[in-house]
């Protein structure tokens, strides 16, 4: 299964280098820096992942998660985070984030196993949704 994946962070140098880090590895990778511009590429393409950070002018990552889920509640949601408190993690996990990472990414392998984790996922469930179809047929 390909990943098509979206990443959203107001710092460009984070959107950059996780972009760059996941084509190497082969993925389909877009990025933004808005997450209400994020919110129309989500609406607008087929996302399997989006990997966001949570503290952003303009919408929260947390609010932007919420309206992902509410769109399609099966793209993967991972979320990041500088600011690290109990409340912003449990409000991600609350609102269907797959994981939250916290800043710096130190170890981009941690996020890669996340992705991977996702992936297998979305697979499991694509296997279900075809097994379930050709029972029927």
């Amino acid at each position: 299964m390909e990943a098509k994946i979206l990443i959203v962070d107001d710092e460009i140098g984070i959107t950059d280098s996780l972009t760059r880090y996941f084509r190497l590895m082969g993925y389909n990778v877009d990025s933004s820096n808005d997450p209400q511009e994020a919110l129309n590429l989500v609406l607008k393409e087929n996302y399997m992942i989006v990997i966001s950070d949570i503290m952003m002018p303009g919408m929260s990552g947390i609010e932007l998660l919420k309206k992902i889920k509410k769109y399609n509640g099966m793209i993967q949601v991972i979320m990041m985070t500088g600011v690290v408190t109990i409340e912003n993690v449990l409000s991600c996990l609350g609102a269907g984030a797959n994981e939250c990472m916290l800043k710096p990414l130190d170890n981009l392998e941690k996020i890669k196993c996340a992705v991977d984790e996702a992936i297998a996922k979305l697979t499991r469930w694509e296997e279900l949704i075809k097994t379930m179809i050709k029972r029927k047929a």
